[in-house]
């Protein structure tokens, strides 16, 4: 087999001429040590940036050169060790080019030690720490092979030394990193609420034995971190948000652990989201989101350390010593100078990613928490501008997507693939930036239901305050012939009120030629322009419609959906076959193709039947939206299901779901699940009431007088 190998690998060679492969075997271990190290440029500039932005372009470059950034350093490295049997001369000497050469490799190993701004691309790579340990090994050998092979006593082989340890220390502390981020080393990481029961009882025991007398009562204690201290202005309102999110931050981690929740924790974040306005509120939970991301995804765990930033600062002094020492080399003519060009490259660039990352380090919020907790106010930089997530919800419609749809070319290659869905959806998914009217209304929506809550003893019974989704609204708006619209499975609802709003939404639209014309059918003037109370009104629904439809189709494990769900290829084919064959033409826009739809005869039809389940949904959908009216109070109706069906969504996916979509930009799902959590609306509490405070209540059976209370250490 082997023979073969290389029979054809000889082949495959006798087709370039011989100078094509002499200049190959010149250049391929420059080649890739220069694409190593601008695999690590990317890396650092592009690495955390994604946690802010939702583009593909951006996943798909980190990606790419997150997978095949270690492949190009470990196949330098593997020419470089190949290469060392020719490091001797004739004469027996080490060969001052491979010399140069052989000291690329621990820079190689610094490069295998990854960027700050990302360890893991996804939560799966965190899993892999095991195969990256054996990697520090066998790389580690390797490197020390290749240094005692070339050791010639001079000044380049102790650069090799100084640079082999440095290296060295960042790949161990990015396998470190990786084991602390995998799935059940960050469960086991987060600390149980101890008690102290036992120490309480010893004192009981010691009481009783000295003749007192024992009764007990509870007193519930609720703890409510105290931010006050520099408080004043508006830097230091962005101040109180991060020390909030700080002191909430272990529980955030148990809730994205799927693990239980204690009530004092449920106590304490909901008093202080009670008292918080809907933005500040948002703002909290971007800087637990971007914490959390930080912990998953990046070297956070070891950065924000002693530890972290004296191998910074260490780190930083040798490579620039060795730049120095570099420079300054006698014996630098001995070698080539397109080496010696490119070792200065990597050497300048290697210092300047550590300078970055160490600028990074001082921008974060870790630094801002230590510099606030510490009240260095000077100190502070302006860290709370800073992106946390995208800032934006992603937006698709069915009908634009039915009625634009092009064929896309190479389709059989593409649906091999299994990316022909994805290029057909891309270029309709939209996102949008506008969502702090979005935001209001999902705040004061769940602080409704958690007040409605309190008041009917439901606490966080989540299946009676969502699990109807959308029901409870059209009982209280006394809608209950709409109820079948909720009853089938989410998707299929997800579906049907989807282009109901659609319908709806493209009948009230008013385009700019015809702004104060139309009146609807009681004779009353529509609002002059979409920038009307109900106009806004009316946009706020149709992104919240057009939200959903996108985690249907783009994120349907985030959402309780059955394993039989309807495919949305049949749904869009079928849409656009249902709008041409009722209008009796091509459709041009999606305003005449709600006209369409709106005429409808369900009735008649539903009674028939359609072609298929997906025909079936369509008239649902007509069906539902000539049931809403014509009228601007349906809107209201259409807000407050949706809004249901967002919190229902969001109760229901699962913590380790959430983390995955932080990596590309954030949801707003995941926003919703964790601002429903710090309002006490989440099923991860398993106990009916909080811990009580123990207190030993002891009077002295021989001495009679008035009670004394003895108050043992709080849990």
């Amino acid at each position: 087999m082997v023979c073969i190998m290389f029979i054809k690998k000889k082949r495959l060679m006798e087709l370039f001429p011989a100078r094509w492969r002499n200049l190959w075997t010149e250049w391929q271990l420059r080649v890739l040590i220069l694409l190593s190290l601008t695999s690590q440029i990317i890396l650092v500039i592009l690495g955390n940036r994604r946690k802010h932005i939702s583009g593909l372009w951006i996943r798909l470059i980190v990606w790419s050169t997150y997978l095949l950034a270690d492949s190009i350093a470990l196949m330098a490295a593997g020419i470089i060790s190949n290469d060392i049997g020719e490091v001797y001369n004739d004469n027996g000497l080490v060969d001052a080019k491979y010399e140069l050469i052989t000291f690329w490799a621990p820079l190689l190993l610094l490069h295998l030690g990854g960027p700050d701004t990302i360890t893991a691309y996804s939560l799966e790579d965190n899993e892999l720490w095991k195969r990256h340990s054996l990697g520090v090994v066998i790389q580690a050998i390797a490197t020390v092979y290749i240094w005692l092979t070339a050791w010639t006593s001079s000044r380049l082989s102790l650069l090799f030394a100084l640079m082999f340890f440095v290296g060295l220390v960042k790949y161990c502390e990015r396998v470190w990193v990786l084991f602390l981020a995998s799935e059940k080393r960050f469960r086991d990481s987060i600390p149980d609420t101890p008690t102290n029961d036992s120490k309480i009882m010893e004192k009981c025991k010691l009481k009783l034995f000295e003749g007192y007398h024992l009764t007990t009562h509870q007193v519930f204690e609720v703890q409510v971190p105290d931010h006050s201290a520099g408080t004043s202005n508006e830097t230091n309102s962005h101040a109180y948000e991060l020390l909030t999110a700080y002191s909430l931050l272990e529980m955030v981690k148990r809730l994205f652990a799927d693990l239980i929740l204690g009530f004092q924790d449920r106590d304490a974040s909901r008093e202080i989201f009670k008292r918080l306005s809907f933005q500040r509120a948002f703002n909290v939970i971007e800087i637990e989101l971007g914490l959390i991301y930080d912990l998953l995804y990046t070297k956070a765990k070891a950065i924000y350390s002693p530890w972290g930033i004296a191998r910074r600062i260490v780190g930083i002094l040798i490579i620039f010593t060795v730049l120095v020492l570099f420079v300054t080399l006698k014996e630098r003519h001995h070698h080539s100078k397109i080496d010696i060009i490119i070792t200065l490259v990597l050497l300048v660039v290697a210092l300047l990613l550590e300078l970055y990352a160490f600028r990074e380090l001082l921008l974060s919020d870790q630094t801002a928490h230590w510099l606030i907790k510490h009240e260095k106010p000077t100190l502070r930089c302006n860290w709370h501008k800073r992106r946390r997530w995208s800032n934006s919800i992603s937006q698709f419609s069915l009908l634009s997507f039915s009625l634009g749809k092009a064929p896309l070319p190479y389709y059989g290659i593409l649906k091999m693939l299994g990316i022909d869905e994805m290029l057909e959806i891309q270029p309709y998914d939209i996102p949008q930036q506008d969502i702090p009217d979005i935001k209001y209304l999902i705040f004061w929506e769940i602080k409704e239901i958690r007040d409605w809550a309190e008041v009917n003893n439901y606490d966080t019974d989540l299946k009676a305050l969502y699990g109807r989704r959308g029901g409870r609204t059209l009982e209280r708006c006394k809608r209950g012939d709409l109820a079948w619209s909720v009853e089938k499975g989410f998707d299929q609802s997800i579906l049907i009120w989807h282009l109901a709003t659609e319908i709806c939404y493209f009948q009230d639209y008013i385009k700019p030629d015809e702004i104060e014309t139309r009146i609807d059918g009681e004779g009353r003037r529509y609002p002059e322009d979409e920038k009307s109370v109900a106009g806004i009104l009316r946009q706020r629904c149709n992104y919240l419609s057009r939200y959903m439809l996108y985690l249907l189709v783009r994120c349907p494990n985030m959402l309780p959906i059955s394993m039989g769900h309807i495919k949305f290829r049949d749904i869009y084919t079928e849409v656009g076959e249902f709008i041409e064959e009722h209008a009796g033409k091509s459709v041009g826009d999606e305003v005449e193709a709600s006209k369409t739809l709106s005429k409808v005869k369900t009735d008649i039809m539903l009674t028939v039947g359609g072609k298929g389940r997906s025909n079936n949904l369509i008239f649902y959908a007509c069906k539902l939206a000539s049931s809403l009216g014509p009228g601007e109070e349906k809107w209201d109706i259409i807000k407050n299901v949706w809004l249901e069906m967002l919190g229902h969504a969001a109760s229901q996916c699962k913590g380790r779901l959430h983390a995955q979509q932080l990596r590309r930009g954030g949801e707003l799902l995941t926003h919703v699940w964790l601002l429903m959590a710090h309002l006490g609306l989440t099923d991860h509490f398993q106990i009916s009431h909080s811990h009580a405070i123990a207190e030993v209540i002891l009077s002295n059976v021989l001495k009679p007088g008035p009670d004394r209370t003895v108050r043992p250490e709080k849990p």
